[in-house]
């Protein structure tokens, strides 16, 4: 009878246990220090710092300018935009961002290799109307990043990114570690070239297929 109970019990609990619903609660990593995971670094070689702007631009050369955000998909000027792309002209150096760590208690001010972090556009006014579309948050397909996010919602992993050294620069990865009961798909996030009528292509930051990373630096704005 024993037996029988235990594996009814397995039974019951794989769909959950294996279900790639994201909407479960996340268990973010816990409580690390600063002195575990070394800090990310901006171009100037200083460690990057919670709430301070920085742009984020292409370690390549003639590959491209910095992120804004623009309006792709809903193309209505009286909506806000809401799409993240780069900016094809490497001269401009795009919208600062701002990052906050998941658990500020512990890692300070400073921005670790990584740690979750929310990723928000800066904006002048908190007040304006398109202010609440500015924070990086993955749509619901998992395949663009969009600016629909929410600052500090631990249980939103669809908004939590994390920053990843990678060649000479750094990485975005969106990868939350730990839902429970689901599973995560870690990805690298990408810039997708996509053709918009007859204008040049667009190019989105998205989730990465089998495409190389994004490869990134953060100049202090």
């Amino acid at each position: 009878m024993k037996n029988l109970i235990l594996c009814l019990s397995i039974v019951l609990f794989l769909p959950s246990a294996f279900s790639s619903n994201f909407s479960s609660n996340l268990i973010l990593p816990s409580e690390i220090s600063s002195a575990s995971y070394p800090s990310v670094l901006d171009t100037d070689g200083n460690p990057l710092k919670a709430g301070l702007r920085y742009f984020v631009l292409p370690i390549l050369r003639g590959t491209g300018g910095g992120l804004i955000l623009s309006r792709v998909v809903d193309k209505n000027v009286k909506n806000c935009p809401q799409d993240i792309v780069q900016d094809p002209n490497e001269l401009h150096l795009g919208r600062p961002v701002e990052f906050f760590p998941a658990y500020p208690s512990k890692t300070g001010e400073l921005i670790l290799k990584n740690n979750p972090i929310n990723v928000k556009f800066y904006s002048p006014s908190a007040t304006s109307r398109c202010a609440n579309f500015t924070v990086w948050k993955m749509d619901k397909k998992y395949k663009y990043v969009v600016g629909r996010g929410k600052v500090g919602i631990l249980n939103n992993i669809r908004n939590w990114f994390r920053i990843q050294p990678y060649g000479k620069g750094y990485r975005f990865v969106y990868c939350p570690t730990l839902c429970v009961p689901c599973k995560i798909k870690c990805s690298d996030l990408v810039i997708s070239y996509e053709q918009q009528g007859d204008n040049a292509d667009i190019r989105r930051l998205a989730a990465s297929g089998n495409e190389l990373p994004f490869s990134v630096q953060f100049k202090k704005a």
